[in-house]
Order: structure tokens, then sequence, then C-alpha cells
């Protein structure tokens, strides 16, 4: 029953980080979107903010699907016990 608990307590502290990764993986989209407007003249644009950004959005993405996979194998697990 103990292993049970730690698994479901495990999942839900995977899926609270899961819900803050995916918030901040929005708001980076949203200022992408916004930062490269198709109607500013190209030499306006911020690069360095839109490629540092773009850089955190992929670093962020690539543990977003991490989380996403641990969360997967844990409910496999409890699916199982």
């Amino acid at each position: 029953m103990s292993e049970i608990l730690k698994f479901k307590g495990c999942l839900g502290e995977k899926q609270i980080e899961a819900r803050q990764q995916e918030l901040r993986l929005k708001g980076l989209i949203k200022s992408l979107r916004d930062s490269l407007n198709p109607f500013e003249k190209v030499a306006e644009i911020d690069g360095e903010l839109v490629a540092a950004e773009a850089l955190e959005l992929a670093s962020l993405q690539i543990d977003y699907k991490g989380v996403l996979a641990e969360i997967a194998a844990i409910e496999k697990a409890l699916r199982g016990v």
C-alpha cells in the first residue's frame, strides 16, 4: 500500500511540474509571436531576444517531454500494481 501512495505522490509532483512547464512554454510562444511581428521592420526586431527565447523554449520543451514520459511511466506502474 505504501508503494502505491509513494507513486501517487510522485505522480502529483510530476503533474504540477508539467503544468508549470506548460505555462512557461505557452508564455514563451506568445512572447516569440509578439517579437516576430510580421508587420514590423526586420531591422527593428530584437534578434537577440528572439534567439534567447527560442533556445529557452527548445530546452524547456525537451525537459517537458521528459516529465511527460515520467508521468506516463508512473501511470503505467500504478496500473500494474
